[in-house]
């Protein structure tokens, strides 16, 4: 009778489940999917491997207010490493950025499925202000990148040291600014 159960219960929720909450569980799987499909190894990129990170990219966007989006950006940066690192690929632009890009839209598509029940009622330009503002974060954040990439290029090793030293500063700054706005 627990299985008849919780069939029933599933049934309840599907039948209740709006548009917009299906969406961005949509948007999740297929930023999930994209990410770890950027971050496989060549060699590994047969049907089997696709359909095991189809799978493994569903998790968060069923459940995406557990640690299953970690899982699945932990997932993709550890096979990114085995395919720079064990397998050899050349480390380049469009992958790094696609990487970071995509996950950070997992991060963010996450942390919205996992406010909006599967059966709210949500206006579409809620969502659409989120979308909106992801992609501004996404474009600026790749402007700045290919920017610093630029200017690394042209300096000589000190100039990693101070670019690395100039963003964890960047980063505690924004983490103090975010701290004191949120107060």
């Amino acid at each position: 009778m627990i299985i008849v159960d919780r069939y029933r219960r599933l049934e309840a929720r599907v039948r209740r489940t709006t548009a917009v909450p299906l969406m961005v569980r949509l948007g999740l799987l297929v930023a999930s999917v994209t990410a770890l499909l950027v971050a496989l190894p060549l060699p590994f990129l047969d049907l089997r491997a696709c359909g095991v990170l189809v799978v493994v990219a569903l998790l968060p966007a069923v459940r995406p207010d557990s640690a299953l989006p970690t899982v699945v950006s932990v997932a993709a940066i550890g096979l990114y490493l085995v395919a720079t690192a064990g397998y050899g690929e050349r480390i380049t632009i469009w992958r790094v950025l696609a990487l970071a890009c995509l996950l950070y839209a997992v991060h963010s598509l996450a942390s919205l499925a996992a406010c909006l029940p599967y059966d709210a009622e949500v206006r579409t330009e809620a969502v659409t202000g989120w979308v909106i503002r992801l992609l501004g974060v996404l474009l600026g954040s790749a402007a700045v990148l290919v920017l610093a990439l630029a200017a690394v290029g042209r300096l000589t090793l000190g100039g990693y040291a101070a670019f690395s030293i100039g963003g964890l500063v960047a980063a505690v700054g924004a983490t103090w600014l975010l701290a004191r706005i949120s107060r």
